[in-house]
């Protein structure tokens, strides 16, 4: 059975030190958002904060992935120059995801 084709949205992130980054939110990122936003009132919702809302994911799936030092989302939003949508076209070359070559199950010969 071949691999789910995600939808997801890219994102490219550019920080202060010049470092650019490449990620794909996740379900996990999204719902990191709803629940943080729930402690926090003050937040936008993603409608009225689009802005707000893609910081936090991007924020949410580079410090699940390991690919930035552990900072915290206000100091994230300091140092990350531009945050915009990634090339969907192109989303197999130069992706920061991790992918598990194996097989869910044998297929045949």
């Amino acid at each position: 059975m071949p691999e789910p084709r995600l939808t997801t949205p890219w994102m490219r992130v550019v920080m202060d030190d010049g470092t650019e980054h490449r990620v794909r939110a996740l379900n996990v990122d999204m719902v990191a958002f709803d629940r943080e936003r729930g402690r926090h009132r003050e937040w936008p919702s993603m409608e009225d904060g689009p802005m707000y809302y893609q910081t936090y994911i991007a924020w949410h799936a580079l410090t699940r992935l390991n690919k930035i030092p552990k900072i915290n989302f206000n100091e994230f939003c300091d140092r990350a120059w531009e945050i915009s949508k990634g090339d969907d076209e192109d989303e197999d070359q130069g992706e920061d995801e991790t992918v598990d070559p194996t097989r869910r199950a044998a297929e045949p010969a």
